[in-house]
């Protein structure tokens, strides 16, 4: 009788474990919709410049450069230095997970005084697999990786 009862509890433990694994890369596997909001997480980090006038930096500096780039942005406040940039699409190699990465990113550019700036904030990453789905990227490396690269492209 006790070894029946450890038997079933090894095979209901069992069963547990599975649905757990199951459900957890269900989520992490749930494609984007339109419907779908962005999953937005901190960049990780934070990018400052200081001997320059921050009011340069904000309203004529990163503009001009996103212009350069050819990347859509739009102020939400700008008085309150909120930006959203994005979305940025590239393709990736034919190793990767995914075909192409499309970036979005909601920063927030301060001025500590007149010479310094700041800018920090949170981005939305996604790829696009092999059926054609948008899935949110959310490894906290990957974000930070992207998040440097592209503040590292203003070349502020």
């Amino acid at each position: 009788n006790q070894g029946h009862k450890k038997r079933l509890m090894r095979i209901v433990m069992s069963l547990w474990l599975l649905a757990v694994v199951v459900s957890v890369n269900a989520c992490a596997q749930t494609p984007l919709t339109n419907k779908t909001p962005l999953t937005r997480l901190p960049m990780g980090i934070g990018y400052g410049i200081s001997d320059v006038l921050c009011e340069d930096v904000k309203n004529t500096s990163i503009p001009k450069r996103l212009k350069e780039l050819e990347i859509p942005f739009e102020w939400i406040d700008q008085e309150k230095g909120l930006l959203t940039v994005g979305p940025i699409t590239e393709k990736k190699e034919s190793d990767s997970v995914y075909s192409k990465i499309r970036q979005r990113y909601f920063l927030e550019v301060v001025c500590g005084d007149e010479l310094t700036t700041s800018i920090k904030g949170e981005a939305a990453i996604e790829g696009l697999n092999t059926a054609g789905e948008w899935i949110a990227i959310t490894d906290a490396a990957t974000i930070e990786q992207h998040s440097m690269q592209f503040l590292q492209s203003l070349d502020l």
